[in-house]
């Protein structure tokens, strides 16, 4: 085999093997989940820890006065909410309903702004 037939072979090889190990964009998987299939009890405003419905959560029927006295780390840590309750809910800065930071309308369900969510001390239907 001459260079200049080694060179073609492995070129070739070199593209075989890259077409290979490429993915296609669109076959790539998605880094969203379906919001439907975040925990949350029916008729109820959810708060969670993480991104996507993720890490500790609380269903509620009732505002939260301070998320520092609850279990679960949400005390300015709440990632993501989902609303089901019917009613829209609002996210507080301070404990005791203070300093309103946004309202979430009844069927939202969202990953939250880093800023917003690294701030929610308390929460209620409002």
């Amino acid at each position: 085999m001459t260079i200049r037939m080694r060179r073609l072979a492995l070129t070739a090889a070199a593209a075989l093997g890259a077409a290979v190990f490429a993915v296609p964009a669109s076959a790539s998987a998605s880094t969203t989940s379906d919001p439907a299939t975040w925990p949350c009890d029916p008729s109820e405003f959810c708060i969670y820890h993480d991104v996507q419905g993720g890490g500790s959560h609380l269903s509620l029927a009732d505002g939260v006065y301070d998320l520092g006295g609850v279990a679960g780390g949400l005390n300015d840590h709440v990632f993501s909410v989902k609303n089901i309750s019917g009613d829209n809910w609002c996210l507080y800065k301070d404990a005791g309903y203070e300093n309103r930071l946004l309202l979430i309308p009844d069927g939202a369900a969202m990953d939250l702004d880093a800023g917003i969510a690294g701030q929610v001390s308390s929460v209620e239907d409002c």
